[in-house]
């Protein structure tokens, strides 16, 4: 149903409700009440008012008043009804079940505008539905469908009001048009841009119309009654004595619910069987023996406005006559309802909101309510000054805590190789040996020469010549210490472990006939048992992790299990780690709980310690704003 909708055009816009050009739906309705026939066909005619007041594209009423059943539609602008006719009458059905406004939101697929369709209910002179009017509007968004929903049960509790007099002449006490509010006073409540505007206005015309002294309308405002108008009066002072006992007297209706009227010759006091009305006594009072009386308004149930009645003591009020004036009075009370909250500033609206709903928290029943609220409320005094764990979570490898680099002692041609990576070797194992064939061989010819030096020196000595003697000594000195190099190469030339650990790096295989440089790396030998992690600390947390701070280690080969560590160093100085400045923290790390190996990577977890929980969630995005907004 709600795809269909929107195809309509809305070059049809709805115009303004407060028409100045032509009667109000007020008046108008006043008018058709006059001439109506039968309530039928003023219920019929009414329909079609409000279908013209709000430029509805489309409406339609379904009433049963008495045995008749009413039943009508109407439109408005160049749009096919028909197109609507199935939607809202559907509509018009779901909303008879419920007998209180409703709403729903269409929204257009040309994205032009939106339209909605509002429903509000028909009452009979007794208070019970008899029916409902439902409407199609153009609205631009929720306030403005909120606004023209409480001006559609506005209009249709008048016309539930109206249709009691149908038939009646005007020249009666109780005619339409001599009523408590007539055509004129609804025409300017119509047009109003205020709440105030709007109760001056109906106040002056009940004044007008009934004779009285004075007319005053009030609004409840929380618990309390605020004036919105004294009729006479452009302002109201609301210190005066005589308008705090008028508010006073309000107040007293609001808490009672029921209209209450006091004259010269009405007898309260302790003696009396009905309650005691001592404000309005003491309004009475201060109002010099005026007869003084105060309706209650009711809007869903409950009563939302005061109006205030002040009569010469020599006509007083009748009972009766203020259940008319109340009968007249009453349908307006949602659109004063909604001039009210129309004319709130932004500040007077939150503490309404909230004033609403502490009333609402406090009120009777509720209890899943207000458990709600006073969990809230303790998780955000607990947001606010509480503290918990902040840890830091940091990608780190696992690297030996004790390394030890074996190359090429002299350069030569690599002979054999023992050992790969990843095998574990003791102290004082054969790694990889060179080739020191050459080696061997100049040994030999060192020994050689060793021993033609000492035949020499002999000789000298037994020729008695002592010069040559010596100078045979110094040459096999020399040679000794040629043979001392060469031994101490040869035994170099087999690589071998200096303590117990693993090979972590290195597999000569392949290498085994190529001469190797001096000092080229060949393996790189780590103790076992003994590591550490090597932490990637983002420059955003360069100034939490510390020395001695402590945490747990989880490798992605198994995250389950966990190592401890204890932080040892920080580097003080940024490296670039994949496009991102880093510091490089190291911690000694347990390897009892996790078998580790080097290079297994994976994330640790610092313990900073306790920060409070608004710092812990917040100051990510706090940083990010006073870096580029520069708070």
């Amino acid at each position: 149903m709600s795809k269909a909708k929107p195809q309509i055009k809305l070059e049809t816009t709805v115009t303004s409700t407060k028409r100045k050009d032509a009667l109000s739906p007020f008046a108008e309705i006043t008018n058709l009440a006059r001439k109506a026939s039968s309530v039928a066909r003023f219920l019929s005619d009414a329909t079609s008012c409000v279908v013209r007041a709000f430029s509805a594209p489309y409406g339609a009423i379904h009433a049963r008043f008495g045995a008749e059943i009413v039943s009508h539609d109407a439109h408005t602008g160049p749009g096919d009804p028909k197109f609507w006719k199935a939607t809202l009458h559907q509509f018009l059905t779901d909303s008879l079940t419920d007998p209180k406004p409703h709403a729903r939101m269409l929204r257009a697929r040309s994205g032009k505008g939106n339209l909605a369709l509002l429903s509000a209910p028909i009452f009979a002179p007794g208070g019970s539905s008899i029916g409902a009017i439902a409407i199609v509007v153009a609205v631009k968004d929720e306030g403005e469908w909120t606004s023209k929903l409480a001006s559609l049960e506005s209009l249709c509790r008048f016309i539930s009001a109206t249709s009691e007099f149908v038939g009646q002449t005007s020249g009666g006490g109780a005619s339409v048009g001599g009523g408590a509010i007539g055509e004129q006073g609804m025409s300017k409540a119509w047009v109003c841009d205020s709440a105030e505007q709007f109760a001056f206005s109906i106040t002056n015309e009940l004044r007008n119309k009934l004779g009285l002294e004075q007319v005053s309308l009030g609004i409840k405002h929380r618990s309390r009654a605020k004036i919105l108008s004294i009729s006479g009066l452009d302002k109201v002072v609301t210190k005066s004595p005589g308008v705090v006992a008028l508010r006073s007297a309000m107040e007293e209706c609001l808490d009672a619910g029921v209209p209450i009227l006091f004259h010269r010759g009405a007898q309260w006091d302790e003696a009396s069987e009905g309650p005691i009305y001592l404000l309005h006594k003491q309004w009475h009072g201060a109002a010099n023996g005026d007869a003084v009386a105060s309706i209650p308004l009711s809007y869903d149930g409950q009563t939302m406005a005061v109006l205030s009645l002040r009569s010469r003591a020599d006509h007083p009020l009748s009972m009766e006559k203020i259940n008319q004036i109340r009968k007249r009075v009453e349908p307006i009370t949602p659109a004063l309802l909604l001039a009210r909250r129309a004319t709130r500033g932004v500040g007077r609206h939150a503490v309404d909101t909230m004033q609403g709903s502490y009333d609402d928290l406090f009120s009777a029943g509720g209890v899943g309510r207000k458990i709600a609220v006073v969990v809230g409320i303790v998780a955000a005094l607990f947001f606010a000054f509480g503290t918990m764990d902040y840890d830091l979570n940091v990608p780190c490898r696992v690297a030996p805590s004790e390394l030890r680099h074996l190359s090429a002692p002299f350069a030569g041609r690599l002979a054999a190789a023992y050992v790969v990576a990843g095998d574990h070797v003791t102290e004082g194992q054969v790694l990889a040996e060179l080739d020191v064939e050459e080696l061997v061989q100049q040994q030999r010819e060192l020994e050689a020469q060793w021993q033609v030096n000492e035949r020499e020196r002999d000789r000298a000595l037994a020729s008695g010549k002592p010069a040559d003697a010596q100078i045979a000594l110094a040459n096999r000195n020399l040679v000794d210490t040629r043979l001392e190099i060469i031994k101490h190469r040869i035994a170099q030339g087999q690589i071998v472990a200096p303590f117990d650990g693993v090979v972590v790096e290195g597999d000569l295989r392949k290498l085994i006939g190529i001469v190797v440089a001096q000092g080229e790396p060949l393996y790189r030998l780590a103790r076992p048992g003994r590591w550490k992690l090597e932490m990637e600390v983002p420059e955003r947390a360069a100034a939490d992790v510390q020395v001695d701070l402590h945490g747990s280690f989880a490798s992605f080969a198994d995250p389950r299990r966990l190592a401890p560590f204890r932080v040892v160093r920080v580097s003080p100085t940024a490296i670039v780690v994949r496009a991102k400045n880093v510091f490089i923290a190291e911690a000694d790390v347990s390897s009892d709980e996790l078998p580790l190996r080097p290079g297994m990577e994976g994330i640790a977890r610092v313990r900073v310690g306790r920060r409070p929980i608004r710092w812990v969630t917040m100051h990510r995005i706090l940083d990010y704003l006073y870096l580029h907004l520069w708070l």
